[in-house]
Formats: structure tokens, C-alpha cells, sequence
């Protein structure tokens, strides 16, 4: 891996009523601007697909709360 390579990033979390889930932004395969953006829900043992969409300028930064 390179410092310009892109990762995949991933933020998952639990709901209040307990459903755990996780959206994935994946970099494109074949456009290096764009990210596909997964949504996920944790059911019956296995991540399930919930929907996806390609989005752009994916930014990661964090803050205190």
C-alpha cells in the first residue's frame, strides 16, 4: 500500500432499538473520485444488504464531542 492508496472506511454502530448496522464507503473500481456507499444491518448471523449508491469526496475526519 502507498500513502496515496484509498481504503475502504467503515462506521458501524447499534441503534436504539438494539439492530446493528454499518455503512462501508468503498473506493470505485474503476473511477478514482467516486466511492460506492453500502448500507448494512447485522441479521441472522451475517451482514445483509439494506441499499448502496455511488458518492464522491468522501472526507474522514473526527471531532470531541
Amino acid at each position: 500500500m502507498t500513502p496515496g492508496t484509498r481504503c475502504e472506511q467503515i462506521v458501524e454502530f447499534t441503534t436504539q432499538s438494539g439492530t446493528r448496522r454499518r455503512i462501508r464507503f468503498v473506493p470505485h473500481p474503476s473511477n478514482d473520485t467516486q466511492w460506492q456507499r453500502i448500507e448494512e444491518t447485522w441479521r441472522d448471523q451475517q451482514w445483509r444488504l439494506v441499499g448502496q449508491d455511488t458518492v464522491g469526496n468522501v472526507d474522514h475526519w473526527t471531532r470531541p464531542a
